[in-house]
């Protein structure tokens, strides 16, 4: 479980701030607690780029600092030490609203029908735009034709349904563990 879970951190550190914020997570492991300019010098990296990826954590809920004075200089310095409880509530919120945006994405391509003229980077349009534009395309003037989507909701209609899935909203549909057992 801790290992399950020390990966699913480091997935989110990568999606959070990329490999420095794995970095930072790593050497935070490692110190239990630690200062910014402690962990800039251990890791290689910048300390205002660690003290970013330090507050994006601690706005995120995994990591906690406690402020000390230093009573000669009267600075203050910050200890840093990761904060991990709340994981598992905190994907699966950034789940739900995963999820929740590819609903509506799926509602988008299942409620209209588009018109593209073929080129990649080209905007796809709905009927009323492409009427507008008397069914040329915008950027090149090609004809427009309808767009087909199918592998685009398909798609859509796959990631909704893992997601369900490994959120527990949803169970697995047996007709499709039947057939990947007669393979």
């Amino acid at each position: 479980m801790a290992r399950r879970r020390n990966k699913e951190l480091l997935e989110f550190a990568m999606e959070l701030g990329g490999e420095e914020a794995v970095e930072v997570i790593r050497a935070l492991e490692k110190k239990k607690e630690t200062t910014d300019e402690e962990l800039a010098e251990e890791t290689g990296i910048r300390v205002n780029t660690v003290r970013k990826i330090l507050y994006a954590l601690y706005d995120e809920g995994l990591a906690e600092f406690k402020r000390i004075r230093d009573k000669e200089t009267g600075w203050y310095y910050y200890y840093w030490r990761l904060e991990t409880k709340k994981l598992p509530e905190i994907l699966r919120a950034r789940k739900m609203a995963e999820l929740k945006k590819l609903r509506e994405m799926l509602e988008e391509e299942t409620g209209e029908i588009y018109y593209w003229c073929g080129e990649e980077g080209h905007p796809k349009l709905t009927f009323d735009e492409a009427m507008e534009y008397e069914f040329q395309c915008p950027i090149c003037g090609s004809m427009l034709m309808q767009y087909d989507n199918t592998e685009v909701v398909e798609d859509l209609k796959k990631r909704i349904e893992e997601l369900e899935i490994e959120l527990g909203l949803r169970e697995k549909s047996k007709r499709k563990r039947s057939r990947k057992k007669a393979s």
